[in-house]
């Protein structure tokens, strides 16, 4: 633990702040990037209450847990960080963006006998063009795809949407008074949907339909353009700690790494911790090892990787992933909230999820809220992953063409243990080419497809071996309203000691093959606005053997040998109620 021997100030809204200042509290900074170029190790930076428009690049590392680097929200204050800008230009009448009445923004001789433009397509729409002045650094969001042709080269598995929207659309954020539009394909649909924009091809033309129905000009416009928020200068600096922020309105694209609204830049021992990321047209937080790939920036991985820790993060409205890294070792990603990700609905990049972590060494997810994902899954380890476990996690209303928990390519053993699982349409665990997994202990119910898929699902190779998909167990789990049963491959995979329940009057609900599996009847609820589980059986639930590291359950009770029932909750009888998140949580990501 650091004992700060020096903090700067940084205050926005202080009239008497200036970066030629001391940084002291009575004297200090403006910006928070100026702060980061002087805080050395040991010491800390407290950023005071305002909205700051900037890029913070974090110049040096700490040396160690005694003498991190910290930048911290001063204590009960509110900070922002935006990657966007107030649109500064006055809206006009939207000129029909394709010219039929003649060349657009040119007043024609109908124009002038009727005293108004008549290549207007609707008074609905409305018009600006953007100074190049708005943009910074060289990086014009609104003329670069979500994907380029470099990120194709890397991301070959995705060549197939190559020229598709939104793949090829600008990496366009736009916001009315606070509220996220929608990028549309083509002009003309702008009639149709209110809150709407969509981009000329001169890359800085914007028209809209606005959410609100009158003038523009009298409403508050931001535009992303930012590629990040945070962002080392350097890769790998280490020992740094961000607390207490809000990080939003950031211009990302689609990549598989390097594009995060947060990025620790291959960095190590990084603490995120109690911040708000939102708002994103792509990733909220990257904390892998590896930095960056492409044709021309060469893959980039630190000698450490990893051991971070993500903690306590309200995650939402990203475009793709609330969290993503490459290179995890010996991470903590633990009672983090991430909702309402994946609304670019492009899951066939195969880089979409609430959690996405590849190459975890030793890396624990637990205890988090996963919700409301659209095409992608809510937690997904991917390749060659090892050690590493996913439990005590809430997950429900995810839709994917995959599993809610993926565990993908990996050989050696990890878990899935004490989780909860609900209204998910797609697989609940997916297993493809991965052995030796314990699915152990959890509690799904309404999964529509297979409650457990255990396949080959590619012909690759790991360690020079081919994929399999064998040596995996799914034992002492409670399984309500069951949709498609296990899928085994191979007859080297294992099912047993699950509970199916049926809450369907006068049916009985179909269970594996095992010899301890069992069947019950029973009235289960699960109340999403109050984050309760209610549940109501006919029977009690049977006793089932202890298995090695799920001595603990969901709630962190103790089993034994003697009082162990499947499910994540050890005092689950037959009637009663159980509360799984505090619902304060579920109304701060829908704030």
């Amino acid at each position: 633990m650091t004992s700060y021997t020096r903090t700067y100030h940084v205050s926005r809204n202080n009239p008497k702040s200036s970066d030629e200042n001391d940084g002291t509290e009575e004297r200090p900074f403006r910006t928070i990037n100026h702060a980061a170029q002087i805080v050395k190790p040991g010491e800390r930076v407290f950023i005071h209450a305002g909205i700051y428009r900037e890029l913070v690049r974090p110049r040096l590392s700490g040396e160690g847990q005694d003498r991190m680097i910290a930048y911290e929200a001063a204590p009960e204050e509110k900070v922002i960080i935006r990657g966007s800008r107030a649109i500064p230009a006055k809206w006009e009448l939207s000129i029909d963006a394709n010219g039929i009445q003649g060349t657009p923004g040119t007043p024609d001789q109908l124009s002038i006998q009727l005293g108004f433009p008549a290549n207007i397509y609707s008074k609905q729409l409305w018009m600006i063009t953007l100074p190049d002045s708005l943009f910074e650094n060289g990086y014009f969001p609104l003329r670069i795809p979500n994907v380029t042709n470099d990120d194709f080269d890397v991301m070959t598995w995705a060549a197939r949407w190559k020229g598709r929207f939104p793949y090829d659309a600008p990496r366009g954020l736009l916001f009315e008074d606070g509220r996220r539009m929608t990028q549309l394909f083509a002009y003309e649909d702008l009639v149709r949907i209110p809150g709407s924009f969509w981009i000329a091809s001169d890359g800085k033309t914007v028209h809209i339909h606005p959410f609100i129905k009158t003038n523009p000009n009298d409403h508050l416009f931001e535009i992303a353009v930012q590629p990040h928020i945070i962002q080392p200068q350097t890769l790998g600096l280490n020992f740094i700690r961000i607390s207490g922020l809000i990080l939003e309105h950031c211009a990302n694209g689609f990549t598989r790494a390097g594009v995060a609204a947060l990025f620790t830049m291959g960095g190590s021992h990084w603490i995120i911790e109690g911040n708000t990321v939102r708002h994103v047209n792509s990733v909220g937080i990257d904390a892998g090892g590896r930095a960056f790939e492409g044709k021309n920036t060469p893959k980039q991985t630190t000698p450490i990787l990893g051991h971070n820790i993500v903690r306590r993060n309200h995650i939402y409205d990203c475009g793709t992933a609330g969290m993503r890294g490459l290179g995890i070792s010996q991470a903590l990603v633990e009672n983090n909230d991430i909702a309402d990700c994946g609304w670019q609905d492009v899951e066939f990049h195969w880089e979409v999820a609430g959690i996405k972590l590849l190459g975890c060494r030793g890396t624990i997810v637990r205890n988090n809220y996963v919700v409301r994902i659209q095409g992608g899954d809510a937690i997904w380890l991917d390749f060659a992953n090892q050690n590493s476990r996913v439990t005590g996690n809430v997950m429900h209303d995810i839709t994917t063409v995959q599993g809610a928990v993926f565990i993908e390519a990996s050989q050696q053993m990890n878990m899935v243990d004490n989780n909860f699982l609900w209204n998910i349409n797609g697989q609940g665990v997916r297993l493809a080419d991965t052995d030796s997994c314990i699915v152990a202990h959890n509690l799904f119910g309404y999964v529509s497809e297979e409650l457990a898929a255990c396949k080959v699902a590619t012909d690759r190779s790991l360690g020079g071996r081919k994929l399999t998909s064998i040596g995996n167990r799914i034992v002492n789990n409670i399984v309500v309203d069951q949709g498609k049963p296990i899928l085994f491959e191979d007859s080297n995979n294992m099912a047993d000691y699950n509970v199916y329940v049926s809450t369907k009057a006068g049916q009985t609900a179909k269970k594996d093959a095992g010899l301890h599996s069992k069947s019950i009847n029973g009235d289960v609820k699960f109340d999403d606005k109050n984050l309760r589980l209610i549940w109501n059986t006919e029977s009690k639930l049977p006793l089932v053997p202890l298995l090695k590291n799920c001595e603990l359950d969901f709630f962190r009770y103790e089993r034994t040998q003697f009082q162990n029932i499947p499910g994540p909750f050890l005092k689950l009888i037959n009637k009663t109620n159980i509360q799984l998140v505090n619902p304060v949580h579920s109304k701060q990501i829908a704030e």
